[in-house]
Order: C-alpha cells, then structure tokens, then sequence
C-alpha cells in the first residue's frame, strides 16, 4: 500500500509541468531571492537589491555584496481575430508582424 502510495506522488510529480509565467517587461521583484518569491522582497527584504523596492528594507540586510544570474527571454506571440475593425486580423511571433 505504501509502494502504491509512493508511486502515485512520483507519477504526479512527473506529470505537472513547470509554470513559466511573465508580468510583461515588469519584474516580479528585483534580485533573485525577491524573484523567486514572486516579488515578496517588498515586505521581507532578504538581498541587497531590497532598496529597489523598499529603501527602508536596507536596515535589515546589513553590509553585504549578492550576486546573481537571470534570464529573461519570453515566447512572445499574439494572433488578431474575429475584430469588428475591417482588416484588422493578423498575428506576431515575437520578431515579424504579419497581416492576414
């Protein structure tokens, strides 16, 4: 039963895909801890970006240096149908506006 039981939460796990989501060009907080708290560093500063958000958050990092790596490339793409402008349809992947 245990096994049974082991073997679902595994399947699970392998099963759920991974949440890639953007707000825009607007980052979700700044620094990598922030980020990887949805932009929680506003409220509990944890890096030395936390003056970014919140320059009273600087009391509590004290003297430090952080580094950190972030890559931000989003699949940009968009298709225009069904307006009630005439001619206003047409799609973009990101590079190439293309009207239809």
């Amino acid at each position: 039963m245990k096994l049974k039981k082991i073997a679902a939460l595994i399947a699970i796990a392998a099963a759920s895909g991974s949440a890639f989501a953007t707000n825009g060009y607007f980052s979700h907080g700044f620094g990598i801890k922030a980020k990887g708290m949805a932009g929680a560093g506003i409220a509990l500063p944890q890096d030395a970006m936390a003056a970014a958000t919140n320059p009273a958050g600087m009391v509590m990092v004290g003297d430090r240096l952080d580094l950190g790596v972030d890559w931000f490339k989003p699949n940009r793409r968009a298709e225009i149908a069904g307006s009630f402008a005439p001619g206003a349809t047409g799609s973009y992947d990101g590079k190439v506006i293309r009207a239809s």
